[in-house]
């Protein structure tokens, strides 16, 4: 039993991790909620964070991951060569359509932001370098699921299907309809269903193999992404050929 302590107490820190991850910032007693610790453990959890400077406290008593977080998530996209020319890539797409640009990859039941391109509004964005959405919500997170998961499995084994806004897909029977319609379609629609007033294209990036090894999305207010749907499509699937071309050479490289 000794031995089960450490890998438990990892268990549970994610779980807080993962939590202010996926929510922002959460009081100790919303963290308990949310992951099912007890609200004494959550307080040392987050003790644990604040002293290893990877989490601190807003004035109202919230837990808030650090910008340490960032960095790690920088080191986690260097290590990952099949995306080093993705920066000018996604950096040329913001400024092209004036709106945020994302890439994600997929793991596990989430959607993983490793890099993006900051455009307009980023403030209410719900994903950020280092940040997930789960395989329910948001462009990148239904394209992951219509891509890289059989929905059934993901349906029957998966996370609770919490809505994060009143039009969040958390129906069995609508989320089939959604991958169907997105694999239809080669691209994900998203409006509102992550964030109130936020809306997002995702696409996916394909290896050789056909398998997804990457999400491309733009992301914005949802009334430009509903108004100019065609022109970010156009501007985004350039991109997505851009980034493919350069990760499935990187991953065909042998190792010296």
């Amino acid at each position: 039993m000794a031995d089960r302590k450490p890998m438990r107490v990892l268990a549970n820190s994610m779980a807080v991790v993962e939590a202010l991850a996926e929510r922002g910032d959460l009081s100790p007693a919303e963290l308990a909620e949310a992951t099912g610790l007890p609200r004494p453990s959550v307080y040392r959890f987050i003790d644990g964070l604040r002293a290893v400077g990877m989490a601190t406290t807003t004035d109202e008593n919230r837990a808030r991951l650090s910008v340490k977080w960032l960095h790690l998530a920088d080191a986690a996209r260097d290590a990952m060569t099949e995306w080093s020319g993705a920066r000018r890539i996604l950096d040329d797409l913001a400024e092209r359509t004036e709106q945020t640009a994302f890439l994600t990859v997929p793991r596990g039941d989430e959607a993983v932001c490793v890099d993006w391109a900051p455009g307009r509004g980023i403030g209410v964005l719900t994903l950020a370098p280092g940040r997930s959405l789960p395989l329910y919500a948001g462009g990148a997170g239904r394209l992951v699921l219509a891509y890289a998961r059989d929905v059934d499995e993901y349906l029957a084994d998966g996370p609770e299907r919490r809505p994060l806004t009143s039009a969040t897909i958390v129906d069995a029977d609508a989320l089939r309809e959604d991958v169907e319609r997105t694999r239809s379609q080669g691209f994900t629609l998203s409006l509102d269903d992550a964030t109130i007033g936020i809306g997002a294209l995702a696409f996916p990036v394909l290896g050789s193999d056909g398998a997804l090894i990457g999400c491309l999305s733009v992301a914005g207010r949802s009334v430009d992404v509903r108004e100019r749907q065609q022109e970010f499509t156009d501007a985004a699937r350039a991109a997505v050929a851009e980034l493919r071309s350069g990760a499935t050479s990187e991953l065909a490289t042998p190792l010296s």
